[in-house]
């Protein structure tokens, strides 16, 4: 896919959500459906949600609360959701794989992640493949869904730079090329895992042999590892950037909370990616999560959601974060998209055996400091 294809791609997704008079929108599927009908009654049985991933996503207790009172009132339940803190996202992903595989009960009935931990657990074959554009109301057109249906996206997540307000001026860094300026050096804080830097290496970006260039030189800039929920060690001074960071989201709650942090997106390396939720083979309460998957996609839920996160789904029309794509996209920020297509294409051709290279260089530069 080329980098052209991938900016049209992108802005016919950005047309639909716009809702133009001239956009074209998939309609609604009925409720009175069957399968619907038979999923809304298997979740009554069932009762109950059990949800578990990584603090500092969707674990607001006023949210949950919100959001679960919304269900339970949207399709006349009693259900019970209870969420419980996991350790990190790649180690609920595993605990997850191994659970489907041995046919044991999955920690979560609901899995949430970004396109290359969803691949992964498409890979092993780990969740189940749903045909949720044939039944759920909120969920009609088919770009939401990944391949198989075994995911469907759920809030936009737009990767970029996170900074002290100490920085000021022309001081900000607005690219990933003002990282490289000497005032930052052993200041920037960067994720051990290299996820975002390892899709710069696609052949419509930067290619492979750019991209470790470019890491090699950026190394010398990290001062320590960080990752989602960090971004307030922005503030204690030792510190000025943190790149890439888990989304323009985060950083938006912190200045909500009074943290001196601001955020720009790296023009010359700006991504527009997505959380996604799937349902595993093994989800001791089945029905309920796809149930909850097609909750969240309603208007309702993403406003809730966006008051709580910053961000909701700018795919669907009445998106709050679509203005702010809308605004940098006007502004000349040409977006790539990351999806779990896009992953599965980068690992077809090798792309993703850098991976391992950049978090080598990564580490050694930190274990120096």
């Amino acid at each position: 896919m080329s980098a052209r294809v991938l900016a049209l791609s992108l802005a016919t997704l950005l047309a639909v959500a716009c809702g133009g008079p001239s956009a074209a929108r998939p309609s609604a599927a009925p409720t009175t459906s069957p399968t619907f009908q038979k999923i809304v009654g298997a979740a009554a049985t069932e009762g109950a949600l059990t949800l578990q991933w990584t603090a500092g996503t969707q674990d607001n207790p006023d949210e949950l609360r919100r959001q679960s009172d919304g269900f339970n009132k949207t399709y006349s339940l009693n259900v019970k959701v209870t969420f419980t803190p996991g350790p990190p996202v790649t180690d609920v992903i595993a605990k997850v794989i191994q659970a489907v595989q041995a046919n044991k009960p999955s920690p979560t009935d609901v899995v949430i992640g970004d396109e290359t931990q969803i691949l992964a657990l498409a890979k092993a074959n780990a969740l189940e493949s749903v045909l949720w554009t044939t039944w759920a109301p909120n969920i009609r057109d088919p770009r939401l869904t990944t391949p198989g249906g075994t995911a469907v996206q759920v809030q936009t997540r737009l990767p970029g730079l996170t900074y002290s307000t100490r920085l000021t001026g022309d001081a900000i860094p607005h690219s990933l090329a003002d990282l490289l300026r000497p005032g930052l050096r052993g200041r920037v804080m960067s994720s051990p895992e290299g996820t975002v830097l390892e899709h710069l290496g696609s052949p419509e970006l930067w290619g492979p042999g750019r991209t470790l260039d470019y890491v090699r030189q950026l190394s010398g800039q990290i001062g320590a590892f960080a990752g989602c929920g960090d971004e307030a060690r922005l503030a204690d001074g030792g510190l000025d950037v943190f790149a890439y960071d888990c989304g323009a989201n985060h950083a938006a709650q912190l200045v909500k909370k009074g943290v001196p942090v601001g955020w720009a997106i790296p023009t010359d390396a700006a991504f527009v990616g997505y959380l996604y939720m799937g349902v595993p083979k093994t989800a001791p309460h089945p029905n309920t999560a796809k149930l909850w998957i097609n909750y969240l996609l309603g208007r309702q839920a993403q406003d809730v959601m966006f008051e709580f996160e910053a961000a909701d789904l700018h795919l669907l029309p009445g998106s709050h974060t679509f203005t702010d794509v809308d605004r940098y996209t006007k502004q000349g920020v040409k977006f790539f998209e990351l999806t779990v297509e896009f992953a599965q294409v980068q690992e077809n051709r090798g792309i993703r055996s850098i991976r391992p290279e950049i978090q080598s260089i990564l580490a050694r530069a930190v274990s120096l400091r």
